[in-house]
């Protein structure tokens, strides 16, 4: 089968894998697309992944796809199920980059596990976020969808915000989707912050109240005109090592800085003079199988502009032309097809 892969640093190749068989737990998949991951994926390729350092690997991890072949034990899935998440694994001398951009992947059959006993893999990463999508949902937004419930989930963990003022900085799907979830929950006031105004155009659609363009004014003196008492939750999507200084400068005393984004090497620059000396930085898992349903259910509903949020799709052969338009930041969310 046909696999992305990164066979070294800054290195994209398309090769020849192959195909993994299902143990009795597992269930094959042949894989219909797989979203690109504009933080994980890119740092795996620049070599800047913290959890990843093994090359050549096979790239990817929002696939989805369907059962073609069931394990001998595997009896919660069955032929045709569309699921999230399935993975190629570590096949011949490529290592597992997430695995989830090749033809073929598998995924466990958790609930099968469980009942029959074993609950080795209850808390599993990866067989948590492998979950069946409801069969209304098309494979574009099945792909949308693992993105929706992380953000969900993160957002969730927080203080609610509710007649709250709240900023977000950032418009990928991330910052864009939990500006969306926080109006949804009933914030008084969002404001984003984002370098692009075609992006900054989407989050007023999706319910923005204020949007600042940072590359045409000072960021932190427009959101304080607009918020004279500053933000009480202010989101950090972008993963640059500067916005926390953003956050603490726009943060009002009490107010929480949450982080979503993910800088190189995990490090932020954390400069507290800028602040209000009265905060909170905090820190929250996206845990997207916590929020999977709802996520599915806001699709389902109209409530998300799947064609906005997942705005270009490509072919297995255009990869490079994809990761390139994600680089070069053209694309809120991109997908390749690999079926």
């Amino acid at each position: 089968m046909k696999a992305i892969t990164v066979t070294s640093k800054h290195t994209l190749e398309l090769a020849e894998v192959s195909v993994p068989s299902p143990g009795d737990y597992q269930a094959l998949v042949k894989i219909e697309a797989c979203g690109i991951c504009s933080t994980t994926d890119r740092e795996i390729i620049k070599g800047t992944q913290p959890y990843h350092n093994q090359y050549p690997c096979v790239l990817g991890h929002e696939a989805v796809g369907k059962v073609v072949e069931l394990g001998r034990k595997a009896k919660c899935l069955k032929i045709g199920d569309r699921v999230t998440r399935p993975s190629s694994g570590a096949r011949d001398a490529f290592a597992c980059g997430w695995g989830g951009f090749a033809e073929y992947g598998l995924v466990i059959d958790r609930r099968a596990l469980m009942a029959d006993g074993d609950h080795s893999l209850d808390n599993d990463y990866t067989a948590l976020r492998q979950n069946v999508v409801p069969p209304d949902i098309d494979v574009k937004a099945a792909v949308l969808s693992i993105a929706l419930g992380e953000t969900a989930s993160w957002a969730w963990q927080l203080p609610h915000p509710g007649g709250k003022d709240v900023v977000v900085c950032g418009t990928g799907v991330a910052g864009l989707t939990i500006a969306l979830w926080w109006k949804l929950a009933g914030a008084r006031t969002v404001v984003v912050i984002g370098r692009r105004d075609e992006r900054l155009a989407l989050a007023k659609e999706l319910g923005a109240d204020f949007v600042v363009n940072s590359t045409t004014s000072d960021p932190a003196k427009a959101v304080r005109e607009l918020l004279p008492n500053g933000a009480e939750l202010f989101a950090e999507a972008v993963g640059q090592r500067s916005m926390l200084d953003l956050g603490l400068a726009v943060a009002r005393p009490g107010g929480t800085i949450a982080i979503y984004g993910v800088p190189e090497k995990q490090e932020y620059d954390l400069h507290l003079s800028r602040g209000c000396g009265d905060f909170k930085i905090v820190s929250v898992p996206a845990n997207e199988h916590l929020g999977y349903s709802w996520a599915c259910d806001m699709i389902r509903r109209n409530v998300i502009p799947v064609d906005k949020l997942l705005s270009h799709e490509f072919a297995l052969s255009e990869f490079q032309a994809a990761f390139a338009a994600v680089d070069a930041g053209k694309v809120v969310k991109g997908m390749i097809r690999l079926s």
